[in-house]
């Protein structure tokens, strides 16, 4: 996705809610076709997320596998 279309994504699934969840990313990544690491560096980069955002992420458990597979699973249902 360009730079338009994700912020404007980042703003549809951040709206009304006081927190960057892990769930986000992880949507936000499937639908830009990478991973949540790289979704998060980039909405650093674009000034949507404070800087050192990824590194939060990392110092509180990361995202596992087991978190994506649970997002993908309840997106299916």
């Amino acid at each position: 996705m360009d730079a338009d279309t994700i912020a404007a994504a980042f703003r549809s699934h951040t709206e009304g809610s006081t927190k960057f969840t892990r769930r986000m990313p992880i949507v936000l990544a499937d639908m830009d076709g990478s991973t949540p690491r790289q979704l998060v560096l980039r909405c650093e980069r674009l000034g949507l997320l404070k800087p050192h955002s990824w590194d939060w992420f990392v110092a509180n458990g990361g995202i596992t596998a087991d978190q994506v597979e649970e997002v993908r699973a309840a997106a299916r249902a």
